[in-house]
């Protein structure tokens, strides 16, 4: 069975829906990126939160709410 990649899109993504994410899904977003999850890191900063996922040779999506 292929996995399909899960789409984040920026402007309509919520904190649950990236709480849900895993280390070994397969993300993409709307400029492109795209790749399996091989680190994350979540860090709560002045009243925002951002996520840094961490592809396999694809770079990192950064998603700040």
């Amino acid at each position: 069975m292929e996995k399909t990649a899960t789409f984040i899109k920026r402007a309509s993504i919520n904190i649950n829906q990236l709480d849900s994410i895993k280390i070994g899904d397969f993300l993409s977003d709307e400029y492109g990126k795209s790749g399996k999850v091989c680190e994350i890191e979540k860090i709560n900063r002045s009243g925002e939160f951002h996520y840094y996922f961490k592809l396999s040779k694809s770079g990192t999506i950064l998603i700040i709410l």
